[in-house]
C-alpha cells in the first residue's frame, strides 16, 4: 500500500521514530486557512530528497496543486463537489479521475489513463449501516465491469479515519490515533468527500484530504491467509502548530529514514 502523509490522516510506514507534541507560532494564517506550499523532505538510506507541493485556489476551491517534479494535479468542481483531477507531468496528460456522487456522498470514481482507454479502472463506495464505508475495485474493460474481491474498509470516528481495513487475498490493517488540531486541508471546499485517498501522490506518499485532525500514531498489521498476525509496524510524529492550532511541521524518522513535512498557509 502506499504511504499516506502522517499530518493528513492514515500512514502506514515502517520508520522507527519518536513523537512530541510542540507549539510553534511559524506560518501566518487564520481559522479559516488555506495551504499554499507543503514541502517534504525525506531520507531513505541516508540519502536525502524534497519535493514541493503548490496550492492555487478560487476562492475556497482548489483549481491546481502542482508539485516541483513538473507534474500537477488540475481540480474541476461542479457545485460544491470535485466531479473531474485531471493529473498531468510536463503539461502531458496522464490520467483523469472522474468522481459521481448521491446525496452529498461519493460514491464512485473512474480512472482513465490518457494512452490506454480501452479499459478503466473503478472504486465503488459503499456506506454501511454502522457507519464504515467499503471502498471495493473494479476494472471497465470494453464498456463490461469486471468485479474484484479486492476492497478497503475505512472507520470513522470524530472526522477522522481511524482504521483502514485492506483486504486482497491477505489482509493489511492500519490503526491511526489523532491530536484535536485541525488538518490543513479542513477549509477547502469539497475535499473532505474524496474518502479514496488516492489524491496527490509522489511513488510512496499519499494525501488523505478526508480526516478533520493529524495523526499522532499508525499502527499497521499484516496477517496471512490463516487470519494470523504476521508483521506489526508502528510510527510516531513530532508534531508542531502555528498560532491558529494548525499543523506546521511533522517529522518522523532518523538519520537513516525519515520525512519532515513543512506547511505554509
Amino acid at each position: 500500500m502506499k504511504k499516506f502523509l502522517c499530518l493528513l490522516g492514515a500512514l502506514a510506514l515502517s520508520l522507527n521514530s519518536c513523537s512530541s507534541d510542540d507549539s510553534s507560532s511559524d506560518g501566518e494564517s487564520s481559522t479559516n486557512a488555506l495551504p499554499t506550499k507543503i514541502t517534504l523532505t525525506t531520507v531513505e538510506n541516508g540519502k536525502s530528497g524534497s519535493l514541493d507541493y503548490t496550492f492555487s485556489y478560487d476562492g475556497n476551491k482548489l483549481k491546481q496543486i502542482s508539485l516541483s517534479d513538473a507534474s500537477k494535479y488540475v481540480y474541476t468542481y461542479t457545485g460544491d463537489v470535485i466531479t473531474k483531477v485531471e493529473y498531468f507531468r510536463s503539461s502531458v496528460l496522464i490520467s483523469t479521475d472522474v468522481y459521481a456522487y448521491e446525496n452529498n456522498k461519493l460514491v464512485s470514481k473512474i480512472t482513465t489513463q490518457a494512452f490506454s482507454s480501452t479499459y478503466q479502472d473503478k472504486l465503488t463506495f459503499v456506506y454501511n449501516s454502522n457507519g464504515t464505508v467499503n471502498v471495493n475495485q473494479s476494472q471497465i474493460i470494453d464498456r463490461q465491469e469486471v468485479k474484484y474481491d479486492t476492497t478497503t474498509l475505512y472507520t470513522f470516528a470524530n472526522g477522522n479515519i481511524v482504521s483502514a481495513e485492506y483486504h486482497d487475498g491477505l489482509k493489511e490493517k492500519t490503526t491511526n490515533t489523532f491530536d484535536n488540531k485541525k488538518s490543513p486541508f479542513v477549509n477547502i471546499t469539497g475535499l473532505k468527500l474524496l474518502l479514496d485517498l488516492a489524491q496527490v501522490d509522489s511513488d510512496d506518499y499519499q494525501f488523505d484530504f478526508h480526516s478533520a485532525n493529524n495523526a499522532l500514531t499508525s499502527v499497521t498489521v499484516n496477517y496471512d491467509a490463516d487470519g494470523k498476525a504476521v508483521q506489526t509496524s508502528s510510527v510516531e510524529y513530532k508534531t508542531k502548530y502555528n498560532s491558529n492550532n494548525f499543523v506546521s511541521e511533522v517529522f518522523s524518522g532518523d538519520a537513516n529514514d525519515s520525512f519532515k513535512i513543512q506547511i505554509t498557509y
